[in-house]
């Protein structure tokens, strides 16, 4: 009888050991962590997002320096060719062509629409947007019989005498965003920008040390690109 109940008595003690420590065990043991319901997943923390974006949306803003070439109402349904020429001079810039077409030529105003400057009375690159552009004008740059790269086409003029030497890294750079960007607006294609040269069979203009090979061959890369899907 005396060995049942220290057996039981045992028994009773182990028990509540038992009980015990698995009460200090789970009292120790760390809170569960609750996830509130605007708390990222890991999982959906690192799976790519997709985002939807409106069919027009994929061209984005146009860049600073295109706004800028936008004329205020719109450009006409009148041009058909991007005439390239070069100044012939070591300096210049669009206000001092515009005097020397006023006071020499004795035209209205500017005879381009465009003057690219070389760092030698304007800046290396700068794009200056001439007055015919604004008013969307017929040029006085290109004459021809039928005067139709006059009416026609859009002059532009890199400042520079590129029979000695080249057009400038930066000029060259802004006048392929130009030009894109008029064959663009003006659906003009990369056949129809020429030389002044080309056009007229009477002069060098722009020079023989202007890449005009290498900018077609830009142009019309570009151009294929635009087209893909």
């Amino acid at each position: 009888m005396k060995m049942r109940a220290a057996c039981v008595a045992g028994c009773v003690l182990i028990a509540s050991g038992c009980a015990r420590n698995r009460a200090g065990v789970i009292a120790s043991l760390p809170l569960p962590q609750t996830r509130s319901r605007t708390q990222t997943t890991p999982e959906r923390a690192l799976a790519p997002q997709v985002e939807r974006i409106p069919p027009r949306a994929f061209s984005g803003p146009k860049p600073r320096y295109e706004s800028t070439w936008s004329p205020p109402g719109g450009v006409r349904d009148r041009w058909g060719a991007i005439v390239i020429h070069h100044s012939a001079s070591e300096s210049g810039s669009a206000a001092s062509f515009d005097r020397y077409h006023r006071d020499v030529r004795q035209w209205e105003e500017l005879g381009y629409h465009f003057v690219i400057g070389n760092g030698h009375g304007s800046s290396d690159g700068l794009v200056e947007v001439g007055s015919r552009w604004v008013k969307q004008k017929h040029g006085a740059h290109c004459k021809t019989p039928d005067n139709f790269y006059n009416r026609h086409g859009i002059g532009i003029c890199l400042v520079g005498d590129f029979r000695a030497a080249p057009p400038t890294a930066a000029q060259i750079r802004s006048l392929k965003r130009l030009v894109g960007f008029l064959m663009r607006e003006c659906d003009v294609p990369p056949e129809k920008v020429v030389t002044h040269g080309a056009v007229t069979g009477k002069t060098v203009c722009p020079g023989p040390r202007f890449p005009m090979h290498a900018l077609r061959r830009s142009l019309s890369a570009g151009s294929r690109a635009s087209v893909l899907p």
